[in-house]
């Protein structure tokens, strides 16, 4: 009983905290709105790729020394101010999200439409047996892997870059495990995990896939690393692959 009463007294701790540092980002976000407003004018200028990611990683480098500086933030731990600096990133992702994420506009909705509807066209016609598939029979019995697709198709629902590869990272972890669960005797490689991945991105069939890519490349490529990177790597595989399939079944 004493433990149950402990755990439950750490975890309202951590959520106080976390609503604290909510508010103290909210106030001090709200003495930068001026140059928040500044930098999403600029930004909405810029045309070049390249030049829009540096402008982001400037200002928000010069939001954290700011927030630094701040009196509030002097006592603030590590912990407190690295959830502190993902809500700013957060805060300000959601700012220049459209922007950030249809640099083209009209052309890159239109391009993401027409790619969803040629999965949707593969999704009448794909069963794990399928010939570009050819899913072994022992991985079979958790399909369609209901759970990674769930997993997958929230990826809109984040705006920042990082939230959205840990999403493709949890729907890829949930794949590795449901395979593992299946054949206990060996661990499931490559070759196992992307047959199973195109069949879970082709029945989720997540909106503004190709945009949703382009924009982690472009906000995100340069930090990605260690696990993330590698089941990033064969998400963005399978997508490249997906592309290029048939209606033949």
């Amino acid at each position: 009983h004493l433990q149950r009463l402990l755990s439950r007294i750490k975890r309202d701790k951590e959520v106080c905290g976390n609503h604290m540092t909510r508010i103290c980002v909210k106030l001090f976000i709200e003495k930068k709105e001026s140059s928040v407003v500044r930098f999403m004018s600029d930004f909405n200028k810029l045309t070049v790729s390249d030049e829009k990611t540096d402008h982001v990683e400037q200002f928000l480098q010069y939001l954290y020394q700011a927030m630094n500086q701040d009196p509030v933030w002097q006592a603030a731990n590590e912990c407190q101010i690295e959830d502190a600096q993902l809500a700013i990133e957060r805060y300000i992702m959601s700012r220049i999200y459209t922007h950030a994420m249809f640099p083209n506009g009209d052309g890159d909705i239109m391009r993401d439409q027409l790619f969803q509807e040629h999965i949707k066209k593969l999704s009448n016609v794909i069963t794990p047996s399928h010939k570009d598939l050819r899913i072994p029979r022992m991985y079979q019995f958790e399909c369609p892997w209901t759970a990674a697709q769930k997993e997958i198709y929230m990826i809109n629902a984040y705006k920042t870059p990082k939230d959205k590869v840990k999403c493709v990272f949890r729907c890829a972890t949930t794949i590795m495990n449901l395979l593992s669960m299946a054949n206990e005797k060996a661990v499931p490689a490559a070759d196992d995990f992307i047959p199973v991945i195109i069949f879970v991105i082709i029945k989720a069939n997540p909106p503004c896939l190709l945009s949703t890519i382009q924009y982690i490349q472009s906000f995100y490529g340069n930090r990605i690393g260690g696990e993330e990177q590698y089941w990033w790597i064969q998400f963005c595989s399978a997508v490249e692959f997906i592309k290029n399939m048939d209606y033949n079944e």
